[in-house]
């Protein structure tokens, strides 16, 4: 069997868009400005393609749920072209294609799965599983993962909770690898001439996006009247249930949806809002999680309104750059943004110590060396 090259990389990922923040602005580029030749594929969408020295982009075209297994072939034909010793992938449905390449290549090849969700949590609040199969699938779900990840060398994880969940799995090495913003120099940009309220990345119920727009309402029968709330990101849930909230709530100058934009531009619309919100809803997932949105905001520089979970109160208290709320209680929500919208100073305040948390704790400078210690090892 022929030898591989140990400074290549094939990267993939069958679910998400090529222009994903973690893996191809964190990880990938990070990897090639290291010195590895980075072979990547993911889905391909309307975001202008970038060319990138070391990276080799590979685009796939987006499938239904019930057709993606077609991109194991695409990729299995593809890696056996390839000479790279290291298949670092993203999805935990292509658990399946590792173990066919580690059964193929043996200890040519090092197979790194790259766990952004604990799937058996997430799949207890999977909107397209009917509710009485979800404690079923969650569990037959964890044992197929945990009997596939056998044929992995290497698991990284987005979140530090995820681990407790695989202590048995000591064949593996594990690492965390956090998702902390690559933030761009600060730049001064005047703020927005109206009050505003940002939310950044996926548009779901479960990421409160209702919620939000509740706050929203809240705010205007409050008397605030020149404010908005730009959201910015992909809607993946019913754009009716949206619309006529904003329609029969005469919303429609308060809210500004605008879809997915690369990375490099969200930061100009950060640095130019007031709060950031985080309303997310109590899933499992969410509760266990530390939103990237938070260590961005902070890198903007902008104070935070999120839920009250432990983890993000822990943050937000120790930083002390935010507040948190119940996120299905908006007078509470309302309250905390009309103090900060009434005191400039203190909302300012709590930006800066935001800022200064982001350059001294939740840099990807720090989790970059991680990843690149894992591939020395």
């Amino acid at each position: 069997m022929k030898s591989r090259n140990k400074k290549s990389v094939f990267m993939c990922s069958s679910v998400h868009v090529w222009s994903d923040a973690r893996i191809y602005f964190k990880e990938a580029k990070s990897l090639a400005s290291e010195g590895y030749h980075v072979e990547f594929y993911a889905l391909d969408h309307h975001q202008e393609h970038e060319d990138v020295e070391n990276i080799t982009m590979h685009f796939l075209p987006s499938l239904s749920r019930l057709k993606r297994h077609q991109h194991m072939k695409t990729l299995f034909r593809a890696f056996k072209n390839s000479q790279a010793a290291y298949f670092h992938f993203h999805d935990p449905e292509l658990l399946f294609l590792a173990k066919k390449i580690k059964k193929t290549y043996g200890q040519n090849v090092k197979v790194i799965y790259d766990m952004h969700e604990h799937l058996p949590a997430a799949i207890l609040t999977k909107q397209w599983i009917p509710k009485p199969f979800r404690v079923f699938m969650s569990k037959w779900v964890e044992r197929i993962e945990k009997k596939y990840m056998s044929y992995v060398d290497a698991v990284i994880f987005a979140e530090l909770s995820y681990k407790e969940n695989y202590r048995e799995l000591t064949h593996l090495e594990k690492i965390d690898v956090l998702n902390y913003p690559i933030a761009p120099v600060r730049q001064t940009i005047e703020k927005e001439e109206i009050f505003t309220l940002i939310y950044v990345g996926v548009l779901t119920e479960q990421r409160g996006l209702m919620n939000m727009l509740e706050l929203a309402l809240e705010l205007k029968n409050r008397g605030l009247e020149a404010f908005q709330l730009k959201l910015i990101g992909p809607l993946f849930m019913d754009r009716a249930k949206m619309d006529d909230f904003i329609a029969r709530h005469e919303l429609k100058n308060d809210i500004i949806w605008m879809d997915r934009m690369k990375y490099k531009d969200i930061w100009a619309h950060y640095f130019k809002a007031h709060v950031g919100l985080c309303l997310l809803h109590p899933t499992p997932n969410n509760t266990n999680s530390h939103s990237t949105k938070l260590f961005e905001y902070m890198a903007a520089g902008i104070p935070i309104l999120a839920s009250d979970f432990p983890g993000f109160q822990k943050i937000l208290n120790e930083t002390k750059c935010g507040q948190t709320v119940n996120p299905f209680d908006y007078k509470k929500a309302a309250d905390i943004i009309l103090k900060m919208y009434n005191e400039p100073n203190k909302m300012q305040e709590m930006g800066e110590n935001g800022y200064v948390a982001s350059k001294e704790l939740y840099s990807w400078d720090n989790e970059a060396n991680k990843l690149f210690s894992l591939y020395k090892n």
